[in-house]
């Protein structure tokens, strides 16, 4: 590949690989898939996980009524849950059992997928502290802290700092010693594109050269269900529905994820695996429109064009567009109508769309990140998954005029000479929109022959006993299944990742 990105003819400018992004590592707990590897079997296999809140969340039946128009009640709690909401092993954090009881799960989850996240990339912890890096998050809920509001005196030392949105980013600099950057973003369902996007011109600027994006949302109280029925926002047949004539609203979902971010000539110089790249991506506002939660189809529209002119990038090139695409009456034809318009008339063939919330329903401030890992995962083994519930096209939006296709099938992308890009839209029902393009890379990996018919032991490590064999598990499940692979996969175990206070050798 050369140098630059080949723009179209007559764009704005080019973008120098230089200043250009690199995904070398990510991480994700999702309705359905504990990780990454899992959430691509999950789309793969066209899964839907959606289920039901749980007790251990909160009890439904007080708040529970299937007629919409029931003051104080919602009239579904259809949701997609992640696995153990609650667990956290609080001494690898340094973190004291008191302290972590009033901490928001949702500090306790993204400091452990961070972790994943950094093992992922290949990156040390320890490599770490003491830099720059910045640390951006994007969410919402404060759903655990308003536990308190009904029992005042259960709140200790450590309830403001355990459920201040702000902490949910200062918490990863603190723990890991970052100096750079370090805030939480809230712009409703955008909240994590925006983050990212704010990651991405620091690291166009030069003012980080590391950066850690997070998402997260936990749905822990019942106050946001009541709320989103009473504006007549939820499913009340549980399915997100995207751009299908049977749409009738989205379901809440909860997760974490992290992605970590690095300067193009930094990853290089790490030799870190590059998984995917942000060529372009930027952030709009609605402004005023017929009211506070309806979208505008213009702004999205005007916010499109202006990434794609800026950075140089040919809407003919997108492999598809993965939509915010909620399932709402009033939100997917307006989207519809600013990726037709915007994007998929300046192209030959029509522009394929689709929506992950289908899959594992909206997580809301933390769905853009869920859009982008879906994306980078297909861009990586060449297919995109369908979006399900897919019966008749949604007869609010004129498919054949704006050169859009819903991809309703598993579809192998098509083969290109150059890597292919995919664009990711998030929009936040305040009004502030977010788009991301990602370009695929090639992530083959070159392997030398075995001397000789033996391996050097694989050197494992954990925070606490009982965690070794937790580990040693999921080594096993990654084992790789070309032996030819099994040296450098040893090799990153012992050099790749910080040595822990408990180990375990095994050899032959």
């Amino acid at each position: 590949m050369s140098g630059k990105w080949a723009p179209a003819q007559g764009s704005a400018r080019s973008v120098a690989v230089g200043d250009e992004v690199a995904i070398v590592g990510y991480a994700g707990r999702l309705p359905g898939a504990s990780t990454a590897d899992r959430f691509w079997s999950l789309l793969r296999n066209n899964d839907c996980s959606i289920s039901w809140i749980t007790p251990d969340r909160f009890p439904t039946a007080a708040f529970y009524h299937p007629a919409p128009d029931q003051l104080g009640r919602s009239y579904t709690f259809a949701a997609g849950l992640i696995e153990d909401v609650w667990g956290f092993d609080a001494t690898a954090f340094g973190m004291s059992p008191r302290e972590a009881e009033q901490v928001d799960p949702q500090q306790r989850q993204l400091l452990e997928v961070t972790h994943d996240a950094l093992a992922h990339a290949g990156i040390p912890v320890s490599s770490l502290a003491g830099s720059g890096t910045g640390v951006y998050v994007g969410a919402s809920s404060v759903d655990y802290g308003a536990r308190f509001f009904a029992d005042p005196s259960a709140a200790d030392v450590h309830m403001m700092t355990g459920n201040t949105l702000s902490v949910i980013a200062n918490r990863l600099s603190y723990n890991l010693d970052l100096h750079g950057p370090s805030f939480t973003v809230d712009t409703a369902c955008s909240s994590s594109l925006v983050a990212l996007n704010l990651a991405a011109e620091a690291i166009r600027a030069g003012t980080v050269e590391t950066a850690i994006v997070g998402g997260v949302n936990l749905l822990l109280s019942p106050f946001s269900f009541v709320g989103f029925s009473r504006a007549s926002m939820l499913s009340p047949t549980g399915r997100c529905r995207p751009f299908d004539a049977g749409a009738d609203g989205y379901v809440r979902a909860e997760g974490a994820l992290v992605v970590v971010l690095r300067s193009m000539t930094a990853a290089r110089k790490a030799r870190n695996r590059i998984h995917a790249s942000i060529v372009g991506s930027g952030v709009g506002q609605d402004g005023r429109t017929t009211g506070l939660s309806l979208p505008s189809a213009i702004s999205q529209r005007r916010l499109l064009e202006q990434v794609y002119a800026e950075f140089g990038i040919d809407p003919s090139d997108l492999a598809f567009v993965e939509a915010h695409g909620t399932g709402t009456r009033a939100g997917d034809p307006m989207e519809a109508d600013a990726l037709g318009r915007g994007l998929a008339q300046r192209r030959s063939r029509p522009l394929p769309i689709g929506s992950v919330k289908s899959n594992i329903g909206h997580l809301e401030p933390a769905s853009g990140l869920a859009g982008v890992l879906k994306a980078i995962l297909a861009l990586n083994h060449g297919m995109l998954p369908a979006t399900l519930h897919q019966r008749s096209l949604s007869p609010d939006i004129p498919f054949d005029e704006l050169n859009l296709r819903v991809v309703d099938e598993n579809w192998p992308l098509p083969d290109r000479r150059g890597p292919s890009l995919a664009g990711v839209n998030s929009f936040g029902f305040g009004g502030t929109n977010a788009h991301v393009v990602l370009r695929g890379e090639d992530t083959t990996v070159t392997v030398a022959p075995t001397r000789g018919d033996s391996s050097p032991p694989l050197l494992l490590s954990a925070y606490s006993e009982e965690a070794l064999p937790a580990v040693a598990s999921r080594h096993l499940e990654a084992w790789p299944a070309d032996q030819r692979l099994v040296p450098d996969f040893i090799s990153a175990a012992a050099h790749l990742r910080d040595v822990l206070p408990h180990r375990l050798i095994i050899s032959g």
